[in-house]
């Protein structure tokens, strides 16, 4: 049976979502976007329900000033947007090992093969999680842009020798390739999508295969900034096969 439950993990508000026929399941943490939250109750995120529903025990987190973590200070964004947001990210990297601690001690947690993913500006937390975590086994990242920097060349020039400038530098998944050679990791990507064009992931991809990685990208051409049905297919596909929920308890695992 399918559980969905809302659950403070690290004192982060955090969306559950597993089935209560596993006793403990592999992980995955998922971030999600800047402008969505992490579903609710009633109405979950559909990949993530499949996911929970092949044998997976989902984590859906509220980032900084996303979701029920939102303050008054959020109106920041439409002043000085990138900088409000780059202190964000940080601040949910930065918090990232005591809320995966947490997570692999809940009841339901299997040690093996924990994965994280996100989407969206998710999906540069996404990144960083991964870079910095050696337990995770994979990671995917939808619609994240992977030179962090701004896209907009208006937005780009201004933020130019600022302190997020040089945040996006140090942190950035393209400035840094060899930080993911040593784990699978997917891009997956709109073709008209402006806000994260799809060739930054696609050199990003080339940079750490390059260097002896395992790096895959995805483009659906036809979709923008979204999550098309083809996107989420290989989403899921990808996190079964690296998480390999079944194959763990076949052999007794969990």
């Amino acid at each position: 049976m399918l559980a969905i439950y809302r659950q403070e993990i690290a004192g982060i508000p955090s969306l559950i979502l597993r089935d209560t026929r596993a006793p403990e399941a592999p992980v995955i943490v998922h971030y999600h976007g800047w402008t969505g939250d992490k579903g609710s109750l009633e109405n979950p995120d559909q990949s993530l329900v499949q996911l929970a529903s092949v044998g997976f025990c989902i984590v859906a987190p509220d980032c900084y000033e996303h979701g029920e973590r939102r303050s008054e200070a959020w109106f920041r964004a439409q002043f000085n947007g990138w900088a409000f947001v780059c202190q964000a990210m940080d601040k949910t990297r930065a918090e990232a090992p005591a809320l995966f601690d947490a997570v692999m001690a809940l009841p339901c947690s299997s040690a093996h093969n924990p994965q994280v993913s996100g989407t969206s500006m998710g999906g540069l937390i996404a990144q960083m999680v991964f870079a910095e975590n050696k337990a995770y086994v994979s990671m995917v990242s939808v619609v994240g842009r992977s030179s962090f920097y701004q896209a907009d060349a208006w937005c780009r020039q201004a933020q130019q020798g600022t302190w997020c400038d040089a945040w996006c530098a140090e942190y950035a998944t393209q400035s840094h390739p060899d930080r993911f050679t040593d784990r699978p990791v997917l891009f997956i990507d709109g073709g008209l999508d402006t806000d994260c064009p799809a060739a930054t992931n696609a050199e990003t991809t080339r940079l750490i295969n390059e260097r002896g990685g395992q790096a895959e990208h995805f483009v659906d051409q036809e979709v923008g900034h979204a999550r098309s049905p083809a996107m989420r297919a290989k989403f899921i596909d990808w996190l079964v096969a690296h998480g390999q929920p079944r194959a763990l308890f076949e052999q007794g695992r969990i």
